[in-house]
C-alpha cells in the first residue's frame, strides 16, 4: 500500500522500465528541539496561577518516540521521491499520527556514503490529555525539510538524518473537563527539530549493475 502511494507521485515514464532503485522499511524518530514540545499552547488552555500569571494547564511533551514506515523511489541516481507514515507518543499524554511526502536530491560522497537533502509536506493529527484537566486535539499541516546520509548494499540501505517539521495547526479543539462542550482554540506554535533512522529493504542496485545475462549475440548466417 505504501509503495503504491509513492508510485502515484513518480513520473509515468518509470512505469515501463521500473524505478532506478527503491526501498521501504521501518523508521524510528524523536524530537530534539524544543526540549519540551510545543513552544506554546493556545490561550484557551491557560488559566491564572497563584502568582496571577497565565499558565497552560497541559503538560508539554518530553521523551517522545515515533515509529513508522519510510519508503523511497529513486527516479535517477541523484533524485528520489519518498514518504513517511508514523505514530508518535510522549509525555503529557501526547500522541500523533502523521504522513508526509518528500523530494530529495542525493550526491555521492567518499566510501560509498550518500549525502542527501530535500523538502516535503503532509498532514497529521495531534492530541494532549493531561491528568483529567482537559484535552487538546488538532489537525496539522506539515511543512518539512530533511537531510542525512545513507549507505547502500545491493538489497539494503541504512540511513540516518535530521528533519525540521513546522506543524501548522488547522482546527484546534479544547475540551476542558467539566465543560458541556468543546471550544475552538487559536494560537499555539508547533515547530520541531528531530533525528531519525531507517533501515530499508529493496533493490539498491543501479540498472546497469543488475543481472540479465550477456548481451544478445547477433545472428549470423550463410548467404
Amino acid at each position: 500500500m505504501f509503495m503504491i502511494l509513492l508510485g502515484l507521485i513518480a513520473p509515468q515514464s518509470m512505469a515501463a522500465s521500473g524505478p532506478y532503485m527503491w526501498g521501504v522499511g521501518p523508521v524510528v524518530n524523536t524530537m530534539v528541539l524544543p526540549g519540551e514540545y510545543p513552544v506554546g499552547f493556545p490561550k484557551e488552555t491557560k488559566a491564572e496561577d497563584a502568582d496571577g500569571k497565565m499558565k497552560t494547564r497541559l503538560d508539554k511533551t518530553g521523551g517522545d518516540i515515533g515509529i513508522g514506515v519510510h519508503g523511497v523511489l529513486y527516479m535517477k541516481k541523484a533524485q528520489r521521491v519518498g514518504g513517511h507514515a508514523w505514530i508518535q507518543k510522549g509525555g503529557g499524554d501526547f500522541s500523533s499520527q502523521n504522513i508526509t511526502l518528500e523530494y530529495d536530491f542525493a550526491g555521492d560522497a567518499a566510501n560509498g556514503v550518500t549525502v542527501l537533502a530535500g523538502v516535503g509536506g503532509g498532514f497529521g493529527k495531534q492530541k494532549w490529555d493531561t491528568g483529567g484537566v482537559g484535552e487538546l486535539t488538532m489537525n496539522t499541516y506539515i511543512l518539512r525539510g530533511q537531510g542525512g546520509v545513507n549507505y547502500r548494499t545491493k538489497r539494503n540501505c541504512y540511513e540516518v538524518g535530521g528533519y525540521v517539521n513546522w506543524n501548522i495547526p488547522g482546527k484546534q479543539l479544547w475540551d476542558e473537563r467539566g465543560d458541556a462542550e468543546e471550544v475552538e482554540a487559536s494560537g499555539g506554535f508547533y515547530p520541531t527539530l528531530g533525528i531519525e533512522a531507517t533501515m530499508f529493504f529493496g533493490d539498491f542496485r543501479p540498472p546497469q549493475n543488475r543481472g540479465g545475462g550477456k548481451g544478445r549475440r547477433k545472428k549470423s548466417g550463410r548467404r
